[in-house]
């Protein structure tokens, strides 16, 4: 009873495995269609809608500005995200769940939610379309996941090193950069990689307060609505595999982290 239990829970596991990555394997080789529509399978194989992408100039203008967006969303979280971790494992007040707990909402509300309160706060201040609104907005939506990834490492780490540093004479600047943060670079990296593709995957809130401006997630939803095109295909999957690499990496440093802080 309990191999056939365990070979129950093995085929459901595998069974949801494929369930949540058969649209991957539909995406990509339609990408390489060389037909005028997306069709699966693909009646010939070409890297027209390849092509395409990387000779249209609205949609090299949209992924450079999701780019743009990103990078500067998830510097400004994983900073402030770092800052708040560790000021967190600092504090010793009955606050202290109350301030995590306000950092911690926007990954419990509903992005919509979040996405009407900016836009309307936007309007008031007159400040929409603007791309320094969408950063902020991004880097609020990056800031909880940088704090459960730092925090993690930094509550795995030996407290011991600051307090060394700081009997030999460092001071709290000095103590921190060179005790502190250096085993948690590999977790600061990992959270700013996941903080950069938060905001670049993020759509709700680009449509609420970008006007006419489109990123790279509106442009592929204007282009859904209107026809479906076959560049889409060829861009998700660019994006599927830029993805993968990148949070491949995040993991492996969170783990080198995680061994570095057990050592």
């Amino acid at each position: 009873m309990k191999n056939r239990g365990d070979l129950m829970l093995k085929l459901a596991f595998g069974l949801t495995v494929l369930f949540l990555f058969f649209p991957v394997l539909i995406v990509v080789p339609m990408s390489f269609s060389g037909g005028e529509t997306l069709s699966f399978p693909p009646e010939s194989w070409s890297l027209r809608w390849y092509r395409d992408y990387l000779g249209d100039e609205v949609w090299q203008a949209s992924t450079l500005r999701s780019l743009r967006i990103a990078l500067a969303a998830s510097i400004l979280s994983t900073a402030a995200g770092t800052l708040a971790a560790i000021g967190l494992e600092k504090l010793r007040s009955p606050a202290r769940g109350l301030l995590s707990g306000v950092i911690m909402a926007p990954a419990i509300i509903p992005n919509v939610i979040i996405a009407l309160g900016v836009f309307i706060l936007s309007v008031w201040l007159g400040i929409t379309s603007s791309e320094t609104n969408l950063v902020l907005a991004h880097a609020m939506l990056g800031l909880p996941f940088v704090l459960m990834i730092v925090g993690a490492a930094l509550r795995q780490q030996d407290p011991q090193l600051e307090r060394a540093a700081r009997v030999f004479g460092a001071g709290p600047v000095r103590a921190f950069v060179t005790a502190t943060l250096p085993p948690l670079t590999p977790a600061i990296v990992s959270a700013l990689i996941f903080a950069f593709f938060i905001s670049f995957d993020e759509l709700i809130f680009a449509l609420f307060v970008m006007g006419g401006k489109e990123t790279l997630p509106v442009r592929i939803w204007s282009d859904l609505q209107h026809f479906i095109n076959p560049t889409i295909a060829a861009v998700s999957t660019i994006f599927i595999v830029a993805t993968t690499f990148a949070l491949t990496l995040a993991e492996l440093l969170r783990r080198r982290a995680d061994r570095n802080n057990a050592a």
